[in-house]
């Protein structure tokens, strides 16, 4: 190989190294710029505790008339237990001042990578749950939770591969799964990292509904988590009660 070449080759190394560097920098200049948010809830927002975590900052937060929605980054297996204790101090404070925000509100925390992928979708508001109240891909729980609550009751993960490694405390849970019968176990492997829930709720991908034996999956589910009612739902949005058969 010519001089040349090995010039050429040098160069694109060093490209691709600082393309590399600046992403990352980007991601912790870009956390430590934004741990002050103006918001009308400053007391909600302080209580949360984002200025006391040095893996956590405010990656997008919008108010609406009737709800906030407050993207949250950077989330991943070394800052989770951070992330977990921004949940635990949400649920505390709408406990110690429940007519702090409107009864009809919703309240959306998404936790994210530093690249922008959701990572969980917390809510307590039935019909915004999984993707929120913004996007085409939801799940409608109403139908089985009638109950009003400020609390962080309802997650949603769309990346199953990642484990968590800390316990969440929530009432319902909320996965997807697509191809192969592994993936019904990696929902249940999931469920490992929260505690206190009495439901999951499937979402199986009408895409793949054919190509997978959804019975065994469910059953891989409720075997996994045999106090917690399932249910599941394929083309609609309309949610079946899911009973193990034992015969």
């Amino acid at each position: 190989m010519g001089k040349g070449k090995y010039l050429k080759k040098a160069c694109l190394y060093f490209v691709l190294s600082m393309v590399l560097a600046a992403s990352l920098a980007g991601c912790v200049g870009y956390r430590r710029k934004n741990k002050k948010i103006n918001s009308s809830y400053s007391e909600w927002i302080d209580a949360l505790g984002i200025k006391e975590y040095p893996h956590i900052s405010s990656a997008r937060y919008k108010e609406f008339e009737n709800g906030v929605e407050f993207y949250i980054e950077e989330f991943d297996y070394e800052s989770a237990e951070e992330f977990k204790k921004i949940i635990d101090n949400h649920n505390a404070f709408v406990k110690r001042n429940p007519d702090y925000f409107p009864e009809d509100f919703d309240i959306d925390l998404i936790f994210i990578s530093c690249g922008g992928n959701v990572n969980l979708y917390f809510s307590n508001y039935t019909e915004s749950v999984t993707l929120g109240k913004n996007h085409a891909d939801y799940v409608d729980v109403s139908s089985i939770e009638t109950e009003k609550s400020h609390r962080m009751r309802y997650v949603c993960s769309v990346r199953l591969n990642d484990r968590i490694n800390t316990k969440f405390e929530v009432e319902t849970i909320i996965v997807s799964i697509g191809k192969g019968i592994e993936t019904a176990e990696k929902a249940h492997d999931w469920s490992e990292d929260f505690e206190n829930f009495d439901t999951i709720v499937v979402e199986i991908i009408p895409e793949v509904e054919c190509e997978i034996n959804v019975e065994k999956a469910l059953e891989k589910i409720q075997r996994a988590n045999p106090d917690a009612e399932i249910y599941y739902t394929t083309d609609s949005n309309e949610l079946t009660k899911y009973v193990l058969d034992e015969n």
